[in-house]
């Protein structure tokens, strides 16, 4: 008997090898141990023949991993599509869907989440619309997809718990998204507080020997809801009744790595083919998302106008930094916006301030020769960290410590220029000496647990003001919370992509929308050099659809989504000609396929960020109506182009990151 197996590398042959004679059950679905050119690999048993397929021996399996299948069919169909749609080889599909853990006879017993059952909440009239729509739609035998766009506050969650008791009333499983595990131990509380005993919870701390018992468990039945980030997509549910995503539109959903798959694609897959309900959340849809809601019967669309209480949404004010006066202390900070926090401390209420940038500055220069110190290893400047007087690539990790005098000229001492959060800490206990300030970003929360304790010190009151990245953005509820500033909101607006101003809008609104939760009125200040750019004043009202048939009408004028689908090859290496090289004969192999109108070729250009982790890196962005237009031209580059020694191809189906 023969076996038949992938492996995660990028070759689409399957390969072969010899059944131990000792083994008598069927392998298929189970991982293995093989040899591939000497060295072992894990592989997965795809099917068992008793026919040869050519004239040659083949070698043994080493070891077999699984004492029972781990995946079946319906993984198997998902990595055939997968495969076929991001066009990687079936194994690496196959392995991005299952668990990397092995079974163990020391298993520990996984304890549920420990804490107190609560009621579910009476739901106004809109979440009530909403939820009996979700509802009337799970009993039914034809499946949709919803878009619940609700206002930040409004009560989303609460439509999902409500949705969800109806899936498990019918002993049905349920799989929800989120965007980072441990940035929202808020959400995962509520729903440990519904569903005791009934939930994995899956993010990357767990140990791969608990990824592997969950995933057991799921496939079992035994576990009825799954909350994960977007891995947790791949759950081998056996009656899926819905998936929700929650905030849809996060970039962290897409992975960076092959197969560099959508969570959002994967789940309408999984929707299809298990006929479940699929429910996307958010207060700022997706552009592509809104459109297929508003314009097409992909999407069924839900609309939460209002918060779920009573309490209004908070005042947002711009300050415009080039007319307000700044802090004599801290040019980073407006004089208005130092008085309104002085305001707010008085009043015992709680600050969060947002600077979507981490270190203690983001460049340091030369006062003699100018030189900016920059990554050996990437494009990029190097970002000062004063506590621990380094600068550090936030790319690659490269760092060493700062000296005083530039090593380019010997002559001229290191300036340091702009600013990070930690910057915006040190000069924050220096403005308000008797407050009590936090800063959170990935250098001071780098674990779960480090978040989660100051998640609670803020949450105990035991903060005055929260100073951090987008960390702070994302479904935090902090109800003694009245003052919210963006003390640069231009960060992300001027940048070379074309979802530039939509990320921008993005944060602006979640983050403003931390404000104001409780009983108190809430306000925010953005702090921003371009007071009237649509983005800015768009979130300022809290107005998505106007942002929204803005920034459509230049998609539209463009030809970019969701007016065409894109397409972006990469070709990266140590020896920056040979990349060049490399994609000039894919440009040419471009070039010699006629597409015709429904194909659009931008540029044949370097990368934004054109050396990354010491490769050279060059793309090709291609516009076009439909992926299968491009077949022929992935056939030909599959079997007629090799790259040259020390080059890789990165093909990049539907990118969000086009840095």
């Amino acid at each position: 008997m023969y076996l038949k197996v992938v492996f995660n590398l990028p070759i689409d042959k399957i390969l072969t090898y010899k059944k131990p004679n000792e083994i008598n059950e069927s392998l298929v679905g189970c991982r293995v141990v093989a040899t591939i050119k000497g060295k072992p690999n894990k592989g997965i048993v795809i099917e068992e023949t008793q026919i040869l397929d050519g004239d040659y021996t083949p070698l043994p399996i080493k070891t077999r991993i699984d004492n029972f299948p781990i995946c079946s069919d319906k993984e198997f169909l998902l990595a055939k599509w997968m495969s076929k749609y991001y066009h990687c080889s079936y194994g690496e599909a196959l392995f991005a869907s299952l668990p990397v853990g092995n079974p163990s006879k020391k298993e520990k017993k996984i304890k549920p989440i420990d804490t107190k059952q609560k009621p579910y909440l009476k739901l106004n009239d809109e979440q009530s619309l909403a939820l009996n729509k979700i509802i009337e739609n799970i009993e039914s035998k034809e499946k949709k997809t919803f878009l619940l766009h609700g206002v930040t506050g409004s009560g989303k969650t609460e439509v999902y718990l409500q949705a969800i008791k109806k899936v498990v009333d019918l002993d049905k499983q349920a799989i929800i998204i989120l965007p980072e595990i441990s940035l929202t131990p808020q959400t995962i509380k509520k729903f440990a507080e519904r569903f005791q005993g009934k939930i994995a919870v899956i993010h990357s701390k767990l140990s791969p020997t608990a990824k592997y018992k969950y995933w057991q468990m799921i496939k079992n039945n035994e576990i009825k809801i799954i909350i994960g980030a977007r891995s947790a997509i791949f759950s081998p549910t056996v009656n899926l009744g819905i998936i929700v995503i929650d905030e849809e539109h996060e970039t962290s959903y897409k992975s960076t790595d092959t197969p560099r798959y959508h969570t959002r694609q994967i789940a309408f897959y999984k929707k299809e083919k298990e006929n479940a309900t699929l429910l996307l959340g958010s207060a700022t849809p997706a552009i592509e998302t809104y459109y297929y809601a508003k314009e097409t019967n992909i999407i069924e669309l839900l609309t939460l106008k209002k918060r779920a209480t009573s309490i209004n949404m908070p005042e947002v004010k711009i300050l415009d930094l080039k007319k307000e006066k700044k802090s004599n202390i801290f040019n980073m900070m407006t004089e208005k916006l130092v008085e309104e926090i002085n305001k707010k401390l008085e009043n015992k209420e709680q600050v969060i301030l947002f600077l979507n940038r981490k270190g203690y500055a983001p460049i340091v220069s030369c006062s003699h020769c100018s030189k900016v110190l920059e990554c050996p290893n990437c494009s990029v400047s190097l970002t000062y960290h004063k506590n621990k007087n380094t600068v550090v690539c936030h790319y690659c990790g490269y760092r060493q410590f700062l000296t005083k005098t530039c090593e380019e000229c010997n002559i001229g001492n290191l300036e340091i220029i702009g600013s990070g959060t930690e910057k915006v800490e040190e000069n924050l206990n220096i403005l308000f000496p008797n407050a009590k300030i936090e800063r959170i970003d990935q250098e001071v929360a780098n674990t779960t647990k480090s978040y989660e304790k100051i998640f609670k010190s803020f949450s105990d009151r035991e903060i005055d003001i929260l100073v951090g990245t987008q960390m702070i953005a994302k479904g935090l509820d902090f109800p003694n919370v009245t003052l919210v500033g963006v003390l640069l909101a231009d960060m992300s607006l001027h940048i070379q992509d074309f979802r530039s101003a939509e990320r921008t809008f993005n944060l602006i609104t979640q983050v403003a929308g931390r404000s104001g939760r409780g009983e108190k009125k809430g306000i925010v200040y953005i702090q921003t050099y371009s007071p009237n750019h649509f983005s800015i004043t768009c979130a300022q009202n809290h107005n998505y659809i106007d942002f929204y048939n803005i920034e459509i009408e230049k998609r539209k004028r463009s030809n970019y989504p969701p007016f065409s689908r894109l397409v972006r090859i990469v070709v990266r290496g140590e020896v920056e000609n040979k990349v060049q090289s490399d994609i000039s004969l894919i440009s040419d192999l471009l070039a010699n396929i006629t597409f015709g109108k429904d194909v659009e070729i931008v540029g044949t250009v370097p990368c934004t960020i054109s050396k990354l982790n010491k490769y050279y890196r060059w793309n090709i962005l291609i516009k076009v109506k439909n992926h299968n237009i491009l077949n022929d031209f992935f056939y030909k580059l599959k079997t007629t182009f090799m790259p040259q020694k020390g080059n890789y191809i990165e093909i990049d189906i539907d990118p969000i990151n086009m840095m």
